[in-house]
């Protein structure tokens, strides 16, 4: 993961500048820049790790209730549950996610277990694994990592202690380099289920975003990253993406005029960026219209200033 300590470097600078209210509407090509060098490369090998079927039984005897309802979770039973995320099994992953719901319904996770869980997953080496290779394994732990996220954070943020702060800040920057360097926008893939990485970036950045603690600034660079990130995909999204897109992006909006402001502005650089593509190129129509998907999910859901300037780009057009 050593390549990416450069580019995670370049991205806690501008979420720095931005905390510390340095930069605005800057952020969106220095972002943009940023992208540029998250360049995409062949496929190499990738060994998936052997999941320990003691694990599966465990699991499954939890939710079946085989388990007495006062017994805790073990750290061994949640260090296999790392190596069990990275499996391309799609039963095994779905299982997986079932059981955390479960988990976190039961109360069956302490406070210290979920800060854990929340640092282990953030690492480099779940949300970077082969991060910059089309239609590798390596998607299906970064896809089940955020989906997993998700869930403990806003556990977490239900009880006394949230998450740390710190590993806020550390998670978003990582984020923010996987978003701008994924190459895999499959949906689902036969075997191995669902990966839709571009709603599982929506669903985590807005979980985050909901925690007071963090500053506008912090979530702006969430939003700023977000917008970037999907107005390069060079691909459709066709499989409920763009609705979790659609989601975050409006709780952004409406939650502080600042972000109002800052994604008016961003759909005027968006629409003239378009407006420049060659359209002779499949590329240029998959992002035209992945644009018109986020924005009629966006109907009725924005401010009436975000609004009349959306209609005023569209009628410009």
């Amino acid at each position: 993961m050593k390549e990416f300590g450069e580019f995670e470097r370049q991205a806690v600078m501008i979420h720095e500048q931005l905390a510390a209210g340095e930069i605005y509407y800057e952020a969106r090509d220095q972002l943009a820049k940023l992208a540029d060098k998250l360049k995409g490369h062949r496929r190499t090998p990738r060994e998936t790790p052997t999941v320990n079927p003691v694990f599966i039984v465990e699991m499954h005897l939890m939710m079946t209730d085989g388990a007495p309802q006062a017994s805790s979770v073990s750290d061994d039973f949640l260090a296999d549950l790392l190596v069990a995320i990275q499996t391309a099994d799609g039963h095994l992953r779905h299982q997986v996610v079932s059981w955390m719901n479960w988990a976190l319904d039961h109360h069956r996770l302490t406070n210290d277990q979920l800060q854990w869980l929340a640092v282990q997953l953030s690492q480099s080496k779940y949300l970077y694994d082969h991060l910059l290779e089309r239609n590798s394994p390596g998607v299906y732990a970064r896809s089940l990592t955020l989906v997993l996220l998700r869930f403990v954070l806003y556990a977490a943020r239900q009880q006394e202690r949230p998450i740390e702060v710190a590993t806020l800040k550390r998670l978003s920057n990582r984020l923010v380099v996987a978003m701008l360097g994924e190459k895999d926008l499959r949906g689902f893939v036969e075997g191995a289920g669902w990966v839709q990485t571009f709603a599982a970036y929506a669903g985590l950045c807005n979980e985050i975003c909901a925690d007071e603690r963090l500053n506008r600034g912090d979530k702006l660079f969430l939003v700023a990253a977000f917008l970037v990130a999907y107005r390069r995909l060079r691909a459709p999204l066709t499989m409920g993406e763009p609705d979790e897109g659609a989601v975050f992006i409006a709780q952004a909006v409406k939650t502080h005029p600042l972000y109002a402001r800052y994604f008016i502005e961003d759909l005027k650089a968006w629409r003239q960026e378009m407006d420049k593509q060659d359209p002779n190129k499949p590329a240029t129509w998959h992002r035209v219209f992945n644009y018109r998907h986020l924005l009629l999910l966006l109907d009725g859901a924005l401010p009436a200033q975000v609004v009349q300037a959306i209609m005023e780009q569209e009628n410009r057009g």
